[in-house]
């Protein structure tokens, strides 16, 4: 399962590095995810791995220019841990699907350790642009967490705004003696 580049960090985000062989969750809204995939120019160095559910909030919003991005479903928890099993990437993103565990409570606990096992060789992230106790049971085992409860926010505008003139009726205080 090893990877030509295991030594880098994959920073998606100025605040979410990505550390080889981890394993990452983090929560955020699904536009500061396509963010900072889609922002990324380094991704395309890699070797990534998208995996999603029966559901996706990400992939139809992503730029066309990934070209080493494959791209696999996991229609059921044991899809989900065969493609996991199979993996043979750098980077290894999973869109967490909630529907897949409803009928599978007990499979949480498997499926967070075959992503612990997984980022043995690479560098694996948990997304899921809210809580819930499935996720929460899985986040347990990862090395790191984020979560972001907000949108990202448009950048500031620099407005420069010329002051007043004083009015004739306004005077400047004097100096005293």
């Amino acid at each position: 399962m090893g990877s030509l580049y295991s030594v880098m960090d994959f920073e998606l985000y100025p605040s979410i590095t990505l550390r080889p062989r981890s394993f990452n969750a983090l929560v955020a809204p699904s536009e500061l995810f396509i963010q900072a995939l889609n922002r990324n120019l380094d991704l395309q160095r890699f070797k990534v791995l998208y995996v999603t559910g029966n559901y996706s909030r990400v992939l139809t919003h992503l730029s066309r220019r990934f070209t080493e991005l494959e791209i696999r479903r996991g229609f059921t928890v044991f899809q989900l841990m065969a493609i996991l099993e199979q993996a043979r990437h750098s980077l290894i993103l999973i869109e967490h699907d909630p529907m897949l565990y409803e009928d599978a409570v007990e499979m949480t606990e498997y499926v967070s350790q075959a992503m612990r096992q997984t980022a043995q060789e690479a560098a694996v992230l948990l997304y899921a642009t809210g809580m819930d106790p499935y996720f929460e049971q899985m986040v347990q085992n990862a090395d790191r967490a984020w979560y972001f409860d907000e949108e990202p926010r448009e950048k500031p505008r620099i407005m420069s705004r010329t002051h007043p003139r004083l009015q004739s009726s306004q005077r400047t205080l004097e100096a005293f003696s």
